[in-house]
């Protein structure tokens, strides 16, 4: 993990920077609706953690973007939640990290899911 400066301050890698370019080109894509397929899938395991209530992104790109991924993704869907999920419900959100993370891969994969607190 490489020191960098930022504003003069020394900073660790930031959790979740890898694959920035790939990852900002799955959004602009759910964003814009373009073809998925037209992007390059992210070939590490992916938790898409989704509120149910999410008002500013429909549950349809969360399906979408689980498709996209395919074995690749986990979906989880939060009970209740809006958009800022990790704000609202960040035990529940933070119990499925935890248990992704701790499940051996192929089990953690291309599972969906429906969690609440």
């Amino acid at each position: 993990m490489g020191i960098k400066k930022v504003g003069g301050i020394k900073c660790g890698k930031v959790i979740g920077s890898d694959y920035m370019q790939e990852k900002t080109e799955l959004l602009y894509a759910l964003i814009n609706e373009r073809q998925l397929s037209t992007l390059p899938k992210i070939s590490q395991p992916t938790l898409i953690v989704w509120g149910e209530r999410d008002r500013v992104f429909p549950m349809e790109l969360a399906h979408r973007l689980k498709r996209h991924l395919a074995e690749n993704s986990r979906l989880v869907v939060i009970r209740n939640a809006g958009h800022a999920v990790n704000l609202e419900k960040p035990k529940d959100v933070c119990r499925n990290i935890i248990e992704f993370f701790q499940e051996p891969v192929r089990e953690a994969l291309n599972d969906e899911k429906m969690s609440d607190e």
